[in-house]
């Protein structure tokens, strides 16, 4: 049985979709397909993107890293990083990551970077992560949205790149979130449930529970 673990072996599967021989690298000095390399990663970052908030197994919680040397123009006290690698705007940040439902807020996010008056602090972050981390859902729309993308790029078919797409978002009205995509959200939907607006630093609420 192939494992998909890995990149090629996702790209590979879509190729099985559409009838295509497998690629052996994304290197085209190697013989490979750099192309395809390409539509790997537009397509995998476009589905991470389809759940804002990020799915489960592409997200998690970050230290931000304080940079002793910059001076925040903002007004704030410090400067911070957000540890990389990782996609998109923060979801969140803490400054109690002990603590699923606090969240911070008084922060400025400029130049990629978080100027704030605490430290510690602490960054709910989106990532790529690797297809051994997906879960089944996921990774049957992305091999399917994957492949809708090669039957153009490699054989210039635009019907068959309609039907997979699809099968793997539903229809047009359905805004990507339909077909094989929605069972990958309603499985995400349980293991990552909505959280309460965070106001556990609100003077008020706090005077209001004592």
């Amino acid at each position: 049985m192939v494992l998909l673990d890995d990149e090629i072996a996702i790209v590979n599967a879509a190729c099985a979709l559409i009838g295509e021989d497998a690629i052996q690298s994304f290197d085209d000095d190697d013989g490979g397909n750099s192309g395809a390399g390409l539509i790997y990663g537009m397509v995998v970052d476009f589905n991470l993107g389809i759940q804002p908030a990020g799915f489960q197994f592409a997200r998690e919680m970050r230290q931000l890293s304080r940079i002793d040397e910059a001076t925040a123009f903002t007004g704030y006290t410090y400067v911070f990083d957000i540890p990389a690698p990782y996609t998109g705007t923060p979801v969140f940040l803490t400054d109690d990551p002990s603590d699923p439902n606090r969240r911070y807020q008084a922060f400025i996010l400029t130049n990629g970077q978080v100027h704030a008056s605490d430290d510690p602090l602490y960054a709910m972050i989106k990532f790529r992560p690797r297809p051994s981390q997906w879960t089944a859902t996921f990774r049957r729309a992305t091999v399917t949205a994957i492949a809708a993308e090669l039957a153009f790029s490699l054989a210039s078919d635009r019907n068959s790149r309609n039907d997979l797409q699809q099968m793997a978002y539903g229809s047009s009205i359905e805004n990507y979130r339909g077909g094989q995509m929605r069972a990958a959200l309603s499985e995400d939907g349980f293991s990552n449930p909505p959280r309460p607006t965070g106001t556990a630093n609100n003077p008020l609420e706090r005077a209001w529970r004592g």
